[in-house]
Order: C-alpha cells, then sequence, then structure tokens
C-alpha cells in the first residue's frame, strides 16, 4: 500500500512538472498561474503547494527528467561502442535545440543553476505562490547543476579512456565548466538557430579543453 501511495505522488509530481512546462512553454514563466496549472494537470491548487513551492521548481523538475532521459541515451551509444565524439555532438545537438526553441525558459533554469536564484526584487512570502517566483535555495540549483554535469561527464570518460583527454583531468570539474559555459553562452549570446548556438559553444570548447587534451589530440570540429 505504501509502495502504491508513493508511485501516485510520483505519477502526479510528473504530471504536474509536464503540464507545467507545456504551460511555460507556450506561454512563459509569468504568464502562466497556479490555476492554469492546477487545471491542466487535473490537481487542486493545494496540492501544487504540496508537491511545489514555486514554478520555477516545476520547470527544473521537468529539465532534470529530460536532461536524464538524454543522458541515458548517450549511455547507451557509449556501452555500445560508439565515437564519443558523436556522442558528444548528438548531446550538444539536442541542448543547444532545446536553447532556441525554449529560449524564454533559459534565464530561470540558468539562474537556478548558476546559483543566481530567480530574480524578484524583494524576498518571497511566507506562505508559498505560484504566481510568485519564489528564490531558489542553494540545493535546488545543485540538483540541476549535477544532472547536466552527469550528461556530460561520461562522454569525457569515454574520451580519457581512448587516451584522447589527458589521464590526470578531473572530468568532474570539467564538467561543470562545460555546462556553465553552455548556459552562459544561451544567456547571452543571441543566437538565432541551433546551428549559430554550436558555432558559439564550439569555440568556449575549445578553450576549455585546450589544457585538457592528450598531446597532439585536436578538438575536432561539431555538427554545422
Amino acid at each position: 500500500m505504501k509502495v502504491d501511495r508513493q508511485e501516485q505522488d510520483e505519477a502526479r509530481r510528473e504530471r504536474i512538472a509536464r503540464a507545467a512546462f507545456e504551460l511555460f512553454a507556450r506561454s512563459g514563466l509569468e504568464a502562466t498561474s497556479a490555476q492554469d496549472i492546477a487545471r491542466a494537470a487535473f490537481v487542486s491548487r493545494t496540492n501544487l503547494y504540496r508537491y511545489f513551492p514555486s514554478k520555477v521548481h516545476m520547470l527544473l523538475a521537468h529539465f532534470d527528467k529530460a536532461v536524464q532521459a538524454s543522458r541515458d541515451d548517450a549511455l547507451e551509444r557509449l556501452h555500445a561502442g560508439a565515437n564519443p565524439q558523436l556522442v558528444w555532438d548528438r548531446v550538444m545537438g539536442r541542448m543547444a535545440d532545446l536553447g532556441v526553441r525554449y529560449r524564454h525558459l533559459v534565464g530561470a533554469v540558468g539562474q537556478a543553476v548558476l546559483g543566481a536564484g530567480p530574480q524578484t526584487g524583494e524576498e518571497a512570502p511566507s506562505k508559498p505562490s505560484l504566481s510568485f517566483p519564489a528564490r531558489l535555495a542553494p540545493v535546488d540549483g545543485l540538483k540541476t547543476a549535477l544532472t547536466l554535469g552527469a550528461l556530460v561527464e561520461p562522454v569525457l570518460l569515454a574520451m580519457q579512456a581512448q587516451g584522447r583527454l589527458r589521464p590526470d583531468v578531473n572530468t568532474v570539474a570539467l564538467s561543470a565548466l562545460l555546462v556553465d559555459a553552455c548556459l552562459l553562452a544561451l544567456l547571452h549570446g543571441g543566437h538565432r538557430d541551433q546551428r549559430d548556438v554550436l558555432r558559439d559553444w564550439q569555440d568556449r570548447f575549445s578553450l576549455l579543453m585546450y589544457g585538457a587534451l592528450a598531446p597532439g589530440v585536436v578538438v575536432e570540429g561539431g555538427q554545422d
């Protein structure tokens, strides 16, 4: 019975996050109300507060699930013997596409992951309000940052195993740097399309990877 309750809670949580994201993608974070989300997810407003203290938490929950699906796909390809460079290109291509398609949501994700938290101009009210973008505790953004890092690191480890990266490279730290570079580029790049994002990222990655590559190895061009 307890397991059933946990499964029901998780299913309801996922339904809320998915419904919220669909509304955010269509209308934006600020224009979407708590009532809009509750109606789309077939729950009461009370249940929204029970599962998520803010709209940004809903956005991050859905984002984390999407990133995990990309990581599972990357791991499956790596385990099947795919070229890590091709897997890397696929991961970056998918992230670039999402970044352009949902550019109006990148700011909320980026601020949370980079540690700034949504800017409200004042402290959040004592009672949770989904129409008020409550500040995130550092742990909220950190969880998403770790999820993104866990997406990138397996590809770096595969490159390291092939001798393309120096054996002493800290792949966890390098993953975090690459994730930050991705988010900063999306936040400040003013890109027009996926190809534009990838060109910008390639310049940033070349700089970050320069000291990590094994002698004689060069950064290969990404998708173009």
